[in-house]
């Protein structure tokens, strides 16, 4: 099992904010400038200030979370990061990589944000043009730091290669899935992002509420929620995650909490943020969200209540070796 890491030293929290933007989009949960300020100031009232988005938020209504935000002015208060346009063929080549810059600090009324990553992977264009392009948007000033996402290993290593031999700027945040019954990425990534001296961003620390107790084996019929197969997101949740193993486990971990007064959610983001291979030495963090007000305050509740008891944390390190073989990737 991992190290436990100290009251002192946990993972800092990033909030996500995919459920920001247009009502349109079926997981937008926050649409107005009052609801999103709302949110914003219970996580900035608790001492975070570190916001991520992305062109691609949320679902359905692509960039409306990034306009959300600048009209909440959060740029004044807080730490903002966002992602380039990506999937598309092409969308990474250097006139789409600058134009997905500049029109997320139109959107967020920013002139510089802090880490601007690559979302995925776009293998149509050559990585060259990709990190000649993020170079050149960091010596312009409009970011200060280089982010990739759900890239794998080896091209994580050829990314940098890239831009060590070039004189450009390298990565060194990346940001990707990691929890209980998703760590594939600690067998060749997370190495690789230590021997660069890329801090780990962790999103879906509670597998999109897989170990929730309100979660049921038809939640992918559930119109507008994360799991829902009419949706491109639902299809990839219930692709990685339904699968029989992962239920019988899940259900093993929300017995094993209960023994010892918790909840099988609050029992996924503790095993995370205090028992995992996130390392604040490595200025690693915890991406969280929430789809309401009250999901929020529990969320930073339940990550600032400490590392979970030897007994349980030992049970969901062991169910590991059991999920292995039918666990998400790390990568897309």
């Amino acid at each position: 099992m991992a190290p436990v890491l100290t009251l002192t030293a946990y993972p800092k929290l990033v909030l996500g904010t995919a459920s920001f933007g247009n009502a349109a989009a079926p997981q937008a949960r926050f649409t107005t400038v009052e609801a999103a300020t709302q949110l914003l100031q219970i996580f900035r009232d608790r001492g975070y200030t570190e916001i991520d988005t992305a062109r691609a938020y949320p679902v359905g209504a692509n960039g409306t979370s990034e306009q959300l935000l600048g009209n909440t002015r959060v740029g004044e208060w807080a730490v903002v990061s966002t992602k380039v346009t990506s999937w598309v063929p092409g969308s990474h080549d250097k006139m789409n990589i600058a134009k997905s810059i500049d029109g997320s600090l139109e959107a967020l009324a920013m002139n510089k944000v802090s880490i601007e990553y690559l979302h995925s992977p776009e293998r149509t264009t050559p990585f060259e043009e990709t990190c000649e392009a993020m170079d050149r948007g960091f010596r312009e000033g409009k970011f200060e730091r280089f982010g990739i996402s759900n890239y794998t290993a080896k091209e994580v290593e050829e990314i940098v290669l890239i831009c060590q031999k070039n004189g450009w700027v390298k990565p060194s945040v990346y940001q990707g899935p990691y929890n209980a019954i998703a760590r594939l990425n600690e067998d060749e990534l997370l190495p690789l992002l230590r021997k660069y001296g890329i801090s780990f961003y962790a999103y879906s620390p509670s597998a999109a509420g897989f170990f929730s107790e309100n979660m049921k084996r038809d939640a992918g019929t559930k119109k507008g929620s994360r799991w829902d197969l009419q949706s491109l997101l639902g299809q990839k949740y219930t692709g990685d995650y339904f699968k029989e193993e992962l239920f019988k486990s899940a259900a093993r971990v929300r017995q094993e909490a209960k023994r010892a007064g918790l909840t099988g959610h609050e029992v996924a983001l503790r095993w995370v943020a205090y028992h995992s291979q996130l390392s604040y030495e490595h200025g690693d963090a915890l991406v969280i969200g929430a789809s309401s007000t009250d999901q929020l305050i529990q969320n930073l509740d339940i990550v600032e209540a400490g590392p979970l008891p030897d007994a349980v944390a030992k049970m969901v390190d062991g169910i590991w070796s059991t999920v292995k073989p039918v666990a998400p990737s790390y990568h897309m």
